[in-house]
């Protein structure tokens, strides 16, 4: 077959998977514009059809849905009447959102992780966005770190959308039940796992059959806590190698409690999430490996019925302080191929630099944007469990020795050979030599393209 026809088939075939993705969009709303108003100077005067911006988000609940809608999407039609939003969301986000972007037929914005940045950058896919970096002061603005974690060869290509704190979260009662405290050193974290293996409990809840980048929760919190921040800060600063030996033996304390069934009685990986957070809500499990977020925007609040509570997650090793990783949970990116990127930019921009707005929005269980608040801004009647949530995650973000999230600060190659060989090491279909030695070479090959630790 010719190379044009070629072209042409592969073409077919890009665009049948793209309307099929559409079709199996989880959800898809509109936020209609108004007529009656004049249209903003952005938008022709001569324009009988509305202005549409596309957004591609990952599934998340239609109670979250409705949070975009009346604190951004609403009051931007409003100002902009001749402006149209269509929300669109994914259960598998990041494959549908890739294979539309590279077919040019994609969103105007879209989620995104901070470790895909280099993967858009590098292929001319999302834009630069430096210069409303600029334009809107943006380092005045947001957390320092979050801004560097959205940076290719020094330069913004996606807006920081949310941050967040990794945390043990723990139930109370069931700790009170069992005699034991909140565990702060790897001894006391033990005795609690075998405890609840003798009451025909689950130490810690984890599920994520089908979603590996949940892995990313468990080798976080043997990394920081088992080889410190400093540790970690190295590795990614091409100082020390991924197969040193003391990450090495982080690995091995992970693969350790596996085998000891301390982690999701060894079924993680036939167990879907949200059968985790059943069994952890449903009192049949001790402790949950999710932070803030599981508490503020995936469990409504007054849903659990027992004592609980979040913290730093106890240290794995002498020497090495209890402490949890912070992260940029997500991230925008505007295709290099959107006619709307001042809007989708503006749109953003009315939300993160309202701080009020900000305050209402976290208030209804919306992630923590990439920005301090003032927490006089909280509305009186915020849910106590949103609170309480928030609390522990200003604490958790502030104690000695926080660590770096894997999905935000990571490279991108090391962060992919991770998720896609952590289980193998687990299920014993990889050694343990086998998985540092053949990561060395990936974390070369990320320096060697450019990567630049964010911390």
């Amino acid at each position: 077959m010719t190379k044009k026809g070629c072209s042409f088939v592969r073409s077919i075939i890009v665009l049948l998977m793209i309307s099929f993705l559409l079709a199996g969009c989880q959800s898809s709303q509109v936020i209609p514009s108004s007529s009656s108003s004049t249209p903003a100077s952005e938008i022709s005067q001569a324009s009988e059809k509305p202005v549409e911006i596309n957004v591609a988000w990952q599934y998340i609940k239609d109670s979250q849905q409705q949070v975009w809608f009346k604190y951004i999407f609403e009051p931007f039609t409003d100002k902009h009447p001749g402006v149209k939003v269509n929300f669109r969301t994914y259960p598998d986000w990041q494959t549908s959102v890739r294979i539309q972007i590279a077919a040019g037929a994609g969103p105007d914005m879209f989620y995104m992780d901070s470790f895909d940045v280099p993967y858009y950058a590098t292929r001319n896919q999302i834009l630069n966005l430096e210069n409303y970096r600029k334009q809107y002061n943006l380092d005045q603005v947001m957390y320092d770190w979050a801004i560097r974690a959205t940076l290719y060869n020094g330069q913004m290509y996606a807006l920081p959308q949310s941050v967040e704190a990794t945390a043990l979260t723990y139930n109370k009662t069931l700790l009170n039940r069992l005699g034991f405290n909140v565990p702060r050193t790897r001894e006391e974290y033990v005795a609690l796992c075998e405890a609840a293996l003798d009451a025909n409990l689950i130490p810690v809840a984890f599920g994520y059959q089908g979603v590996n980048i949940l892995l990313n929760w468990y080798v976080e919190h043997y990394l920081t806590t088992y080889c410190g921040a400093d540790v970690i800060r190295e590795m990614l600063e091409g100082v020390r190698p991924f197969n040193d030996p003391v990450i090495r033996d982080a690995f091995k304390l992970m693969k350790a409690d596996w085998d000891a069934g301390y982690i999701g009685g060894r079924r993680s990986a036939a167990t879907p999430l949200n059968e985790a957070r059943e069994q952890f809500s449903n009192q049949q499990a001790v402790m949950n490996f999710e932070g803030a977020w599981l508490t503020m925007v995936d469990t409504a609040p007054g849903t659990w019925k027992f004592d609980w509570g979040q913290t730093i997650w106890p240290s794995m090793r002498d020497g090495v302080p209890p402490a949890s990783a912070i992260s940029l949970g997500e991230a925008i990116g505007i295709s290099s191929t959107s006619r709307n990127a001042d809007l989708c930019v503006e749109m953003m921009m009315d939300y993160y630099l309202d701080e009020k707005v900000a305050a209402q929005v976290v208030a209804s269980g919306f992630s923590t944007p990439a920005r301090p608040i003032d927490p006089s801004l909280f509305p009186a009647d915020m849910p106590g469990d949103i609170k309480k949530a928030l609390d522990a995650q200003a604490y958790n973000m502030n104690q000695p020795g926080t660590g770096y999230a894997p999905w935000g600060f990571f490279p991108t190659g090391l962060n992919e050979y991770i998720l896609t060989n952590f289980e193998k090491l687990l299920y014993n279909q990889m050694t343990l030599d086998d998985f540092m030695a053949k990561g060395q070479p990936i974390l070369e090959q990320d320096f060697a393209e450019g990567f630049v630790f964010a911390g």
